[in-house]
């Protein structure tokens, strides 16, 4: 087993992390928001920026930071550092169904980022704004980033999820947001230091937000930021960008996992850079 699946195995079994006495404090707080004025200048600013999410490129470009949070089976460091030598053209077509299952996620991502706006908590810029970090050549988004002065000092990270009610009523904590969190958390701190900006608490402190679509009650977590938990993470993006380097340096590319045998094997069959990996396929791929 793997440092990260050591580590997934670890936050299962043992959740200290969320804080309860915090998150009925939060809870709170988001309840009371339901009763806030509307904020109609903000508001209609993130209504607009809703409207135009997705219309900036179609390309998917350099790292995305969720792709260092895979299993250790999933992941590839090729892979990884292929994408940052060759882009990959989106534009394929995804089911009726699993649209609307997207669209039912947005709407409740939508109407959390809408209070913690009407609350006066967050500008719409801090709603799904999309990060990029220099060191690691990764772009991030967080759902949210909000100041909500009277429960902590200092900006925090936010994610929502929505799960229907057989998972709601069974789950203490998201299997997989509290890394994400934490991942967030680490990428928006080394930001704010490389922009000078860090005062030391901001983003220290971040929050799951669980909703059942069914029924609309929703469960909090609260984390800590603790840099050891995102070492795993912090590591492997040390690694794409090192053999990045290597290509240029030393010519040299990272070679193929050990259960990479072929196009065509289980591993590489749904690769998004198995046409640049083996040079096989045309039309998605291409150099930057």
């Amino acid at each position: 087993m793997g440092l990260v699946d050591n580590i997934k195995k670890e936050a299962q079994g043992n959740r200290t992390k969320i804080q309860s006495s915090e998150a009925a404090e939060l809870e709170k707080i988001f309840n009371n928001m339901f009763f806030a004025d509307k904020n109609i200048e903000e508001e209609t600013k993130f209504v607009k920026q809703v409207m135009t999410r997705g219309l900036e490129s179609q390309e998917r470009v350099g790292l995305h930071a969720s792709a260092m949070l895979k299993g250790d089976k999933e992941f590839c460091l090729r892979a990884q550092v292929l994408s940052l030598i060759y882009k990959q053209l989106q534009g394929e077509q995804i089911s009726v169904s699993l649209k609307r299952i997207f669209e039912e996620g947005n709407a409740i991502h939508e109407k959390w980022q809408r209070l913690l706006i009407r609350a006066g908590y967050g500008k719409a810029k801090d709603m799904d704004f999309t990060r990029f970090c220099e060191e690691y050549k990764m772009s991030y988004t967080p759902d949210v980033v909000c100041l909500i002065p009277e429960f902590f000092e200092g900006k925090m990270v936010g994610e929502i999820k929505s799960v229907n009610t057989f998972q709601f009523q069974r789950m203490t904590h998201h299997p997989s947001a509290w890394k994400q969190c934490q991942w967030y958390m680490h990428l928006c701190i080394k930001k704010a230091k490389e922009r000078g900006k860090w005062n030391g608490k901001d983003y220290t402190k971040g929050f799951v937000l669980n909703e059942d679509k069914n029924t609309q009650e929703f469960k909090l977590e609260v984390y800590d930021y603790e840099p050891t938990k995102i070492e795993p993470f912090a590591d492997r993006a040390d690694s794409v960008i090192f053999n990045y380097n290597r290509v240029f340096e030393e010519h040299k590319m990272v070679k193929r996992p050990e259960d990479a045998k072929s196009p065509d094997s289980k591993r590489c069959k749904t690769c998004f850079m198995r046409e640049a990996c083996w040079n096989v396929g045309k039309g998605k791929i291409r150099l930057k």
